[in-house]
C-alpha cells in the first residue's frame, strides 16, 4: 500500500513539474493581419505544439491540430465570429500568448472606372463590389477624393487637383483595391455645347455650307427631336439629290481671327483626342466626315469618317493623330483652326441622312 501511495506521488510529480517547465508560446508574426469570414490566417512563432484554447474576445473557437505544430498554426476565421477587432489568445501548457486580428466584410474590387479620363472638378464612377464603409478612394494612391455617392457595388467621386496618371485605390471595410488601368488627368478644351457657354459657343461662329436642309444658324441649333442630352445641339439633315454623295454641313468661322486665331492646344497629336456626342435620330445611313484644317500650315483637309450607325446619342473620341491629309501628314494641334462636319452618303436609293451634334471638346491627356 505504501508503494501504491509513493508511486502515485511520483506520476503526480512528474505531470506538474512537466507542467510548470513547458516554455510559454511566442507570436512572431500573423499572416494576414485582417480578413472576413473563412479567411485561412497563418500564424508562426514558437512553443505552439499541443495548444490547448484558442479564443477570440473571450470566444473559444475551434481549430484543427492537424495544422499545428510547435511553429504554427493554420487556421480559418469561423463565420460566427463578430466584426471588429479582436484579441487572440493562445493557450498551451506553458501559458498564453496573445495577438490581434480584426475580422471585416469582404475585400473590395472595381471592375471598372468610367470614364477613364477627366478634368479635377469631374465626376468619375467607378464600379466594382463590396464597397463597404469606412471607404476612401485616392487617386494615384495619395490624393484623396470627396466621395458624392455610395453604393456596395458602384460610387462617384469627384476629380481632385494635382493629378495626372495612375491608378485609382479604394480602401473600404474589407481592404484596398486598384483599379485595373491608370486613369488620366486631362485638359478639356470646350468648342460648342451649343447653349451660349464661352465665345466660340456662339452660334453667329459657325457657318451652313452645301445643301443641308437647314437655311441659318437659328434652324440649325435645335432642343428637341431627339431628345437632347442637355438643352441645345446641332441639327443637320438633308439628301444627296446632286448624287455626287456629298450633301454639306457646318464649319466654325475660322477666318473671324478677331474671334480666335487656333483653339490653343499645346498637346501632341497622340495625347490629344476629339470628343463629341453624336445621335443620327433613326437615320441609320449616315456617315459624317469630320474635317479639321490648320491655320499658317497644310492648305489641305484632315479628315476621318464617321458611319453613324448606333442608336440613340453616343460620345465618340478620336485621337488627332488619326487625322491625315492626303499627303499622310498628321495634323498639327496648336494650328487646329477649322473644324467642319459634312454629311456624305454612299447609298443609290439616296436615304435622308441626320447627324445631331453636342458637346464638341477637344482633350489634352496630361
Amino acid at each position: 500500500m505504501k508503494f501504491r501511495h509513493i508511486f502515485f506521488l511520483l506520476i503526480f510529480s512528474y505531470l506538474f513539474f512537466s507542467c510548470k517547465d513547458a516554455p510559454a508560446p511566442i507570436i512572431e508574426s500573423v499572416d494576414p493581419v485582417f480578413g472576413p469570414a473563412e479567411t485561412l490566417v497563418v500564424f508562426e512563432g514558437s512553443n505552439l505544439n499541443d495548444l490547448e484554447t484558442l479564443s477570440f474576445s473571450g470566444q473559444v473557437v475551434n481549430f484543427n491540430t492537424a495544422y499545428n505544430s510547435d511553429n504554427a498554426l493554420l487556421f480559418r476565421v469561423p463565420a460566427n465570429i463578430p466584426l471588429g477587432d479582436h484579441e487572440v489568445v493562445f493557450t498551451t501548457a506553458g501559458g498564453s500568448v496573445s495577438t490581434n486580428f480584426r475580422v471585416t466584410l469582404e475585400a473590395p474590387e472595381i471592375f471598372n472606372v468610367t470614364p477613364e479620363f477627366a478634368s479635377s472638378g469631374d465626376i468619375v464612377t467607378i464600379t466594382g463590389k463590396n464597397f463597404f464603409d469606412p471607404v476612401t478612394v485616392y487617386f494615384h494612391d495619395s490624393i484623396m477624393a470627396d466621395i458624392i455617392y455610395l453604393a456596395p457595388d458602384s460610387m462617384e467621386v469627384v476629380v481632385p487637383q494635382g493629378i495626372e496618371k495612375g491608378r485609382i485605390v479604394v480602401w473600404a471595410n474589407g481592404g484596398r483595391a486598384l483599379s485595373p488601368i491608370n486613369f488620366f488627368s486631362v485638359n478639356s478644351i470646350l468648342v460648342n455645347d451649343f447653349d451660349g457657354n464661352g465665345v466660340r459657343a456662339e452660334t453667329e461662329n459657325w457657318l451652313l455650307t452645301g445643301f443641308v436642309d437647314q437655311t441659318n444658324m437659328t434652324d440649325a441649333v435645335q432642343n428637341s427631336s431627339p431628345e437632347p442630352i442637355n438643352n441645345n445641339f446641332l441639327k443637320l439633315t438633308g439628301k444627296d439629290n446632286l448624287n455626287i454623295s456629298w450633301v454639306g454641313g457646318a464649319e466654325n468661322n475660322s477666318q473671324d481671327v478677331t474671334v480666335f486665331e487656333n483653339f490653343g492646344i499645346t498637346n501632341s497629336a497622340a495625347n490629344t483626342l476629339l470628343e463629341m456626342d453624336i445621335n443620327n435620330n433613326g437615320n441609320k445611313k449616315t456617315k459624317l466626315i469630320l474635317i479639321l484644317n490648320e491655320r499658317d500650315g497644310s492648305p489641305n483637309d484632315f479628315t476621318q469618317t464617321i458611319d453613324v450607325d448606333w442608336n440613340d446619342w453616343d460620345r465618340i473620341s478620336i485621337p488627332l493623330n488619326r487625322f491625315e491629309d492626303l499627303d499622310g501628314f498628321i495634323i498639327d494641334p496648336a494650328k487646329i483652326k477649322t473644324i467642319k462636319f459634312h454629311l456624305t452618303d454612299d447609298d443609290a436609293s439616296n436615304p435622308p441622312l441626320e447627324v445631331n451634334i453636342d458637346n464638341i471638346e477637344f482633350i489634352e491627356i496630361l
